[in-house]
């Protein structure tokens, strides 16, 4: 071998060029680390400040700021505090650049990583509508040709070990593991955990979900597809909460609906619910279902109705648009209304509810309503149209299907029944009611009433301590000051208008209810007028009770002005007519009647405030009488203070005269008479 040959073949002065060669390329590379850095960082910094901000800025339409950077052969290059106007900001963003696109001074990045980012998007009312047109600007640009700018796609934007936070209108969202990938029109988003909270209008939620997909339109910002899977949500209202779990969101395509399911938790018990979204050209709708859903999240929000405790069951759709419609069947239990005006306690309600009614400008219309409780269902539907005050036209209908009448009283809540309790009764009952309202007619046209139906029902026993005969019996009688008296035939100031003029009870038949003798306990017509005046005023203004209605108050009942009272006043009414006469009816109320301070019954009236016989009243003295009948004690208190017959009353009498004369209980002679005669008040009763 010769000497200057190496092993493998190659000579010493091969050997060595070699050497020098791998030399060379060993300086030139590391030349190269160390200036191609240096030069891409050089020439990166005039294209970040000089290039990339103002293109950023331009693009965006908002001021874009980029603090710093840092870029590696690998094509790596971090940017950090970017702030695109105060939409976005973020602390780091990391670009995958190929190395002939950085050197060519092509930002065109394969990916981009966001990496343990302090990211929050911000927007309010005004913010989305800037956001919108920020895409929009974006999406109108063009990739530019040349520089293989066709070649370099963004596959995907990847958010990683941080949190993404947005809040957009009291909305607050923080995701994991956040992944965006850019689609034809638009951007998939696939995250790992999320968490939403959100408050409006006194409502708050706080939720989560194991993961959430969805994609995205831009710049519409319009949701096509999404999905969301192992999500759960506490809701609260003003205080209470619902909690919701196992929660499933899908929407499967971008006209379709947004469908949610899950269980709501009842005290440890799970209860399925659904609900579906839509949004179409007429307006959104919500649908939901679920059975024996708890209502205790609503307890604060509407405290009159008690859901504490309460449940429904069915479904309900409202839809919201040129026309609010609300649609469904609910079964309420549970539930217990505290209303001065209904009852003295909490009332329970437990019925199935089933409705359509729609909203159109100041027009109201329920087309369907069917109430059921037990064997009873009563159907009706309604219009109604608005005005500043309330109520200014209408109708109303309502129709109680066919029904056994112990049914029909049992479908009444316990505190509402009362006496009606211990009435016993058999047969069945049906009826309609109708109700007309038009305010902008002339006075007295404005509400119109009718009642028609097939009463069947027998009443085998009445409850003993409503029983209508006993007024025709001496029993004890509790008076409105709350002391307690036999009243009867034969007993103390009891007055049998057989004995005296008959204008003294046709006085009071005129004023308080002239139709006495042609209804069967109700005046329909008396109503009508009354609650047209009250609509009118937009205050109690007028009642519209008959005397067989008073008679049955002051007997049997307490003196409050609630739906449970009136309710057994209707019944204890009907009762009172089907067994006592006219005249029995009569003589009981003017002998319990209140005509003054601590005075009841026309005999005390006459020798309180005359000092004579119900027998020796004048015609005038017993207009009198009969004007004191709707406020006794504050006329009493009036006159007392003034010493005299003050203009107010005067002016009552001679309305009650004038009644009289139309009623046919005087005629005109003895009206003219009477207005001029005296009235002869006793001195005492003046307070003199």
């Amino acid at each position: 071998m010769r000497p200057d040959v190496a092993p493998g073949g190659l000579g010493a002065g091969a050997l060595t060029a070699r050497r020098l060669a791998d030399e060379r390329l060993t300086i030139a590379g590391l030349i190269l680390a160390v200036a191609v850095p240096v030069g891409a960082a050089r020439y990166l910094d005039h294209q970040v400040h000089q290039v990339l901000e103002p293109a950023l800025t331009r693009a965006t339409g908002v001021p874009t700021r980029v603090g710093g950077f840092e870029a590696g052969l690998t094509g790596n290059v971090t940017l950090r505090h970017i702030a695109v106007g105060d939409l976005i900001t973020s602390d780091e963003i990391e670009a995958s650049v190929s190395l002939d696109s950085l050197l060519a001074g092509q930002l065109s990045p394969d990916e981009i990583r966001v990496r343990e980012p302090k990211v929050r998007a911000i927007a309010d009312r005004d913010g989305r509508q800037a956001w919108r047109q920020v895409l929009a600007r974006l999406a109108a640009r063009k990739a530019p040709h040349g520089h293989g700018g066709g070649r370099h796609r963004l596959r995907r934007v990847v958010v990683t070990g941080g949190d993404l936070v947005a809040a957009v209108d009291g909305v607050r969202v923080r995701a994991k593991d956040v992944e965006f990938h850019p689609a034809e029109g638009g951007v998939r988003i696939v995250t790992g955990a999320i968490s939403i909270s959100a408050t409006r209008g006194g409502a708050t939620l706080d939720g989560s979900a194991e993961r959430l997909g969805a994609d995205v339109r831009l710049p519409e910002l319009t949701v096509e597809r999404a999905a969301l899977v192992g999500g759960s949500a506490r809701v609260a209202l003003a205080g209470p909460t619902m909690a919701l779990a196992d929660l499933v969101v899908i929407h499967d395509r971008p006209d379709g609906p947004w469908r949610v399911t899950g269980t709501v938790d009842d005290a440890g018990v799970p209860r399925p619910i659904t609900l579906v979204a839509a949004t179409g050209r007429d307006g959104r709708a919500v649908a939901i279902s679920g059975d024996r859903i708890p209502l205790a999240v609503l307890d604060r929000r509407w405290p009159a109705l008690g859901l504490a405790a309460a449940h429904a069951s069915g479904q309900l759709t409202i839809g919201r648009g040129a026309v609010d419609e609300a649609r469904g069947t609910l079964a309420v239990a549970g539930v217990s209304l505290t209303h001065p005006a209904v009852a003295d306690g909490p009332l329970p309600i437990d019925a199935t509810i089933t409705f359509a009614a729609r909203r159109a400008g100041d027009r109201i219309d329920l087309d369907a309503l069917e109430v059921r409780r037990g064997d009873v269902a009563v159907r009706g539907a309604a219009w109604l149209r608005l005005g500043p005050r309330g109520p200014i036209a209408g109708a109303v209908t309502a129709a109680l299907a066919p029904a056994s009448c112990r049914a029909v009283v049992d479908a009444f809540p316990a505190p509402l029944r009362g006496h009606l309790d211990q009435l016993a009764v058999r047969g069945t009952l049906s009826g309609a009611v109708e109700a007309r309202l038009d305010l902008e007619a002339e006075l007295g046209d404005g509400v119109e009433l009718a009642v028609t139906g097939d009463d069947q029902c027998q009443v085998v026993a009445d409850s003993p301590d409503a029983d209508p005969r006993r007024l025709t019996e001496v029993f004890e009688h509790r008076f409105p000051d709350g002391t307690v008296a036999p009243v009867g035939p034969g007993v103390g100031d009891w007055v049998d208008l057989a004995h005296v003029p008959a204008y003294v009870a046709g006085a009071f038949v005129a004023a308080e209810d002239a139709r006495f003798y042609q209804h069967h306990g109700f005046d329909l017509t008396q109503i009508g007028r009354s609650l047209e005046i009250d609509l009118r005023e937009d205050r109690i203004a007028r009642g519209g009770s008959t005397i067989s209605q008073q008679l049955v108050k002051n007997a049997f009942l307490h003196q409050g002005r609630t739906l449970a009272r009136k309710l057994e006043e209707a019944v204890l009414t009907w009762r009172l007519e089907a067994v006592l006469t006219k005249a029995d009816i009569l003589a009981r109320y003017l002998n319990v009647i209140e005509l003054g301070p601590g005075v009841f019954g026309v005999g005390a009236a006459a020798r309180h405030w005359f000092g004579r016989a119900p027998a020796d009243l004048t015609v005038r003295q017993a207009a009198f009488l009969a004007a004191l009948t709707p406020a006794p004690r504050t006329i009493s208190a009036r006159l007392q203070t003034g010493h005299r017959l003050d203009p107010d009353t005067e002016q009552r009498v001679a309305v009650v005269l004038r009644a009289m004369r139309r009623a046919g209980v005087i005629d005109a002679a003895t009206a003219r008479a009477a207005a001029g005669a005296a009235l002869e008040l006793r001195p005492a009763a003046l307070g003199r």
